[in-house]
């Protein structure tokens, strides 16, 4: 996703639309938010339901052309279709999946029927390649925490400056009508609360239902006593290290680094129908396939925004629409928790290349195998694994401790005592839970700038993340009020 700033508060438009965008769009089955395979469960409903709007607008400068081709908006979000072509009518390939850059430049603004910018600071338009298109979205909840609050009419600034490397004006102003889908918008109040024994405290406000979502606001914080015993742990540790006054640079100190891994903190729950049939689910745990809960999330899952001077949190997750359903039940299935570790492996490199070594430390199970020295700057696939930038390869499997779902904060260091920034590859590894509930990580470590193969290595990492299955809370919605 591509995060882009508004340059002005509101932009002249070079076209304007003669009507406002509301749901009338005949053929919604063929809508794009509907046949694309990357349009999520929340799109494909309001494109069928009816509330997105074909638009097929366009703005042509120095041969360039510039359509708008859909619309979907409700009290939730915003998001608009793009196509590129060139004068002979031929698609623009606008995106580097090598590099994941756009081939261009562009600003949005967000404005309500008096000309108010709604989004004065221009953050939060994201934009992604979606099949072939361009796809630019806008989340609105955190603006209006009510359907209600939601303006009747909103209009969308568009201007693209700069399209595959050709400097340009393609201006467009997209007002929409926002009273059908507010119409249809329902917000359930809920207000329930409960404190985890590891001292998070999570408060289910309320779920709101429109044509792409329901939406479920939720707090959480730590509780008085959580907050005592993490000062107590950092003044402990010495991991209150943080320099007084100015700064020489802006990286963290190591106890900065502490602070920051044990004061993050996640959620699993499974939204349940009548029949206890799993629903929706949100799962804050990098590897979905651990749970098998994640489910039907839509673009605006899980965005959170601090509250108050602790670790307070506000909450919005967005699923696919629980229409059809009466009644759903919240079920908390999980509280994610890091904390200290302290693993540690001396592998001695030329062993290593004769044969696997294993290690047992911090009940963690480790075996090591296939060091590989990349001495090239370009990106190359070794093994399974793909890298970019010199250094050392060394693939490995390790059984985690009980409970235990995730390792972080590695380093690695040679015979002569020199430190190394250390990666775990996520992307292609193989993470699986074996019978006894243990976690199986098959993967492989870069060791960034890394020129030439040392005599040994201590590699260690000092973070993991332990999952509390020990919360029993569970909250009955009733979605027909």
């Amino acid at each position: 996703m591509k995060k882009t700033a508004i340059a002005v508060a509101s932009l002249a438009a070079a076209v304007t639309f003669g009507t406002m965008v509301s749901p009338t769009f005949a053929n919604h089955v063929n809508s794009l938010f509907n046949t694309i395979d990357q349009a999520d469960g929340g799109m494909k409903n309001a494109a069928v339901e009816g509330y997105v709007q074909e638009v097929n607008k366009k703005v042509t400068d120095k041969g360039i052309t510039v359509i708008v081709k859909e619309v979907l908006a409700d009290p939730t979000r915003i998001a608009l279709i793009f196509d590129f072509v060139d004068k002979d009518g031929k698609r623009l390939d606008f995106y580097n999946p090598n590099t994941y850059d756009f081939y261009y430049d562009g600003r949005f603004t967000l404005t309500d029927n008096t000309g108010k910018d709604l989004n004065p600071l221009g953050d939060g338009w994201a934009q992604r390649k979606y099949g072939d298109y361009l796809l630019v979205e806008q989340d609105l909840y955190n603006m209006f925490d009510r359907a209600e609050k939601a303006p009747d009419g909103l209009t969308i600034g568009v201007n693209f400056s700069n399209i595959m490397d050709t400097e340009g004006s393609w201006k467009i102003d997209i007002p929409i009508d926002m009273k059908k889908a507010k119409a249809v918008a329902k917000t359930v109040e809920i207000n329930k609360e409960y404190t985890s024994p590891q001292g998070i405290a999570i408060k289910l406000d309320n779920v709101m239902t429109v044509p792409s979502a329901s939406l479920l606001t939720l707090e959480t914080d730590w509780n008085e006593q959580r907050i005592k015993e993490y000062m107590k742990l950092i003044e402990e540790k010495g991991w209150n290290d943080a320099p007084e006054g100015s700064r020489k640079d802006m990286r963290l100190t190591p106890g900065e680094l502490m602070q920051h891994y044990l004061t993050d903190y996640g959620l699993a729950y499974e939204i349940l129908d009548e029949k206890g049939n799993l629903i929706a689910g949100r799962d804050d745990t990098m590897f979905e396939t651990l749970n098998g809960i994640r489910k039907n999330e839509v673009d605006m899952t899980s965005k959170g925004e601090g509250k108050g001077e602790n670790q307070g949190m506000v909450w919005w997750d967005g699923f696919a629409p629980f229409t059809g359903h009466e009644k759903v039940t919240f079920k908390l299935h999980s509280i994610y928790l890091k904390e200290p570790a302290s693993f540690e492996a001396k592998i001695a490199l030329d062993e290593l290349n004769k044969q696997p070594v294993t290690v047992e430390s911090s009940g963690s199970t480790f075996t090591f195998s296939k060091f590989n020295l990349k001495t090239t700057e370009e990106k190359e696939k070794i093994g399974r694994y793909e890298w970019r930038g010199k250094g050392g390869i060394i693939e490995f499997e390790v059984t985690l401790p009980k409970d235990i779902v995730y390792i972080t904060d590695w380093k690695a260091k040679d015979e002569t005592g020199k430190e190394y920034r250390l990666f775990m590859d996520n992307g292609a590894g193989e993470y699986t839970r074996g019978k006894d509930g243990r976690v199986k990580i098959k993967s492989a470590l870069f060791i960034r700038d890394l020129v030439k193969q040392p005599k040994e290595l201590t590699i260690t990492y000092g973070i993991q993340e332990h999952q509390y299955r020990d919360v029993k809370w569970e909250v009955p919605i009733q979605l027909n009020k």
